[in-house]
């Protein structure tokens, strides 16, 4: 029995080397010594610099353990902007290009499309809330005009809740106001608030800006479910304003001036009116001094 085990142990020791030796090996072989195709980069480029056709090379490297989604063509690679430091012979991955110009107001790159952004100016420390907004706010928007005598302050329905981009100083950098500045540091001002508006929005504000004063009011900061829903309820008051152009509305948007009935007389028609009239009454009169 135990002859029998011996050669039972032995004959499968001599299948496992050699499946080892002819299947394994060659296997793992073939594969460690594969090549392939790949685009690498020829001449260093900094971050944020587009990349051409003089900054990348096709080269033939080792499959084996090769990154996933790696760069396969130049094509890929050509047209985009480097997303970090690149340097010759670096491989090219998707994290390390961007087929986008980088910026530093990284709040700018992903407008809707039906949205824009536009900036509004601050001209007193109350109006841009004592110099305490940052990127990502919910805001209100008040109109203050002097000329106004019986109501000089305007709550506007189209810029109930805003969302507030950026905070910039008169130099047109970003404030941050979420650190307290160094000891030796000048605390930043705001200047101008970049917020996120759709066209009609955007028309308002360009109005307000150079009619009396835009203060500023905080709704929500740090809420973001809260946030999308104050967003969605400012869609619905502007299709409610405006309509989706399909049908008119029976309300008055705040893009009406204040006073002026929804149908003013066309003076025009007037004047037609008037001269037509007045033939009609000279051939009275002539009749009348006839008979006389």
């Amino acid at each position: 029995m135990k002859m029998n085990n011996r050669f039972i142990y032995g004959i499968l020791s001599i299948v496992l080397a050699a499946v080892i030796a002819f299947i394994a090996i060659p296997a793992v072989t073939s594969k460690t010594s594969s090549t392939c195709e790949i685009a690498r980069m020829k001449n260093a480029v900094p971050r944020g610099t587009l990349i051409t056709t003089n900054d990348v090379e096709l080269a033939e490297v080792g499959e084996f353990n090769l990154p996933d989604g790696v760069a396969r063509q130049t094509q890929d690679v050509i047209g985009t902007y480097a997303a970090t430091d690149l340097f010759p012979g670096d491989y090219i991955l998707p994290e390390k290009v961007s087929s986008v110009p980088l910026s530093s107001d990284l709040s700018l790159n992903g407008i809707p499309d039906d949205m824009v952004a536009i900036s509004i100016t601050t001209q007193t420390l109350a109006t841009a809330l004592s110099d305490k907004l940052q990127g990502g706010d919910i805001i209100r928007l008040y109109h203050y005009d002097d000329d106004n005598e019986l109501e000089p302050v305007t709550d506007i329905p189209e810029l109930r809740f805003v969302k507030v981009l950026s905070v910039t100083d008169s130099k047109g950098l970003d404030v941050d106001y979420t650190t307290p500045p160094e000891e030796d540091e000048e605390r930043q001002q705001t200047a101008t608030i970049t917020v996120l508006a759709t066209p009609e929005q955007a028309l308002l504000l360009a109005r307000y800006e150079n009619e009396g004063r835009l203060h500023v009011a905080l709704i929500t900061r740090g809420n973001e479910k809260l946030a999308e829903e104050l967003l969605g309820r400012q869609s619905e008051i502007l299709l409610t304003l405006y309509g989706d152009g399909t049908q008119e509305e029976s309300l008055t948007s705040s893009m009406d001036t204040e006073g002026e009935p929804a149908d003013s007389p066309n003076p025009d028609a007037d004047t037609e009116a008037a001269e037509d009239a007045q033939p009609a009454d000279d051939e009275g009169s002539t009749k009348n001094a006839g008979e006389e």
